[in-house]
């Protein structure tokens, strides 16, 4: 394994490991909401959530919740009204706290004054989700760009075996990307209210599901329905010939290892990356996940992409690294799964290059 490669996942096993242990600790933002005028506030109290109980806790909580004989994790935010007997949604008071640090309070009231709360709040989530996700790819793909381009330009092109990019190719990229991002950023919004409302099985504390044992075994389990999730939604938009001409293809258009670039990794039709992420929401209905750790598994999904389309030999196996996914673009048929290769290993698509994917491979096939 490649230094810059082992230190890129040590960085990532490090950030979770860091979230695991902020849950353990109590320490998730949003309960303890920093002082904020009117318009934040309003957008908090005026949600129509009613707090779902988890079904694991039903038969003995929620008799105790709705007699009043038990404070519950959704009353204890500061933002909950005295006056109101509807609780506060955790979930939408953590949003309106993470907005609150981003947006002034005048453009707040703004949009307060002109959509009512419940879609400011929504507002202003897309525009929050619009600016953050410029900012990651940006940001991931500018520090693999230099870390290739600049820091291992010698070693990497110096030999003629492995061509560049081209300037044009990666403007070409970034356009694309820059315009998928103003519909794929929409999904998280569409998810935000999704678990606000209360139509998924998302809970915020670890202490609802049972401690930090239940948390990893469920965490695993909603993990891998949404690797095999996606590894199918992958698949079929190669194999449904209308998805992969209409939808897919555009992103096949970067098929040899010298069009591949970090700045590729949602240079896609918006639809496309809406489908392939949608796993991360669909299993919410289904099975439950801690809030932080959803938010954080797509973050890191955001910033893999970036990684697996650089063209470089990372060796992190079982991972599914750039090596592989160079050969899903070069080869069209092989190697549809997304962090691991355990679904591409079981389902027979698994293709192990057999030497560097940067120099040299050719299209194969459709």
């Amino acid at each position: 394994m490649s230094s810059n490669t082992y230190a890129f996942v040590a960085t990532m096993f490090s950030l979770l490991f860091a979230t695991a242990n902020a849950i353990v600790e109590d320490s998730f933002p949003g309960n303890a909401w920093r002082a904020v005028g009117s318009s934040f506030s309003s957008m908090v109290e005026v949600s129509s959530y009613s707090p779902r109980v988890p079904f694991w806790q039903k038969a003995t909580r929620q008799s105790d919740v709705l007699n009043g004989t038990q404070e519950s994790w959704w009353t204890s935010s500061p933002f909950s009204s005295s006056s109101s007997s509807s609780p506060v949604n955790p979930f939408r008071n953590f949003n309106a706290w993470v907005n609150s640090f981003i947006f002034p309070e005048s453009f707040a009231s703004y949009l307060v004054a002109s959509l009512g709360p419940d879609a400011a709040h929504y507002v202003l989530c897309y525009m929050r989700n619009f600016v953050s996700g410029c900012i990651i790819y940006y940001a991931t793909a500018g520090f693999f760009h230099y870390r290739n381009y600049v820091v291992d330009k010698e070693n990497l092109f110096s030999s003629g075996k492995r061509k560049k990019p081209t300037t044009a190719t990666i403007m070409n990229q970034i356009k694309l990307a820059q315009t998928s991002l103003f519909l794929y950023v929409a999904l998280p919004v569409f998810s935000d209210w999704l678990i606000e409302e209360g139509f998924t099985m998302c809970y915020y504390d670890i202490s609802e599901i049972g401690g930090f044992p239940t948390y990893l075994a469920i965490t695993l389990f909603y993990f891998t329905c949404v690797e095999i999730g996606i590894y199918w939604m992958h698949r079929t938009l190669h194999e449904n010939k209308f998805l992969y001409k209409y939808v897919h293809a555009q992103h096949h258009a970067y098929n040899t290892p010298d069009t591949l670039t970090p700045w590729a990794s949602i240079a896609f039709n918006p639809l496309d990356g809406i489908l392939q992420a949608s796993p991360y929401v669909f299993w919410l209905l289904f099975i439950p996940c801690h809030y932080l750790t959803h938010v954080l598994m797509v973050f890191c999904t955001a910033i893999w992409a970036t990684y697996i389309h650089d063209t470089m030999d990372g060796d992190v196996e079982p991972i599914m690294s750039n090596k592989y996914h160079t050969v899903h673009h070069t080869h069209y048929i092989y190697n549809y799964g997304q962090i691991f290769i355990f679904c591409d290993w079981y389902w027979g698509t698994l293709k192990k290059p057999a030497g560097p994917t940067g120099t040299g491979l050719k299209r194969k096939t459709k």
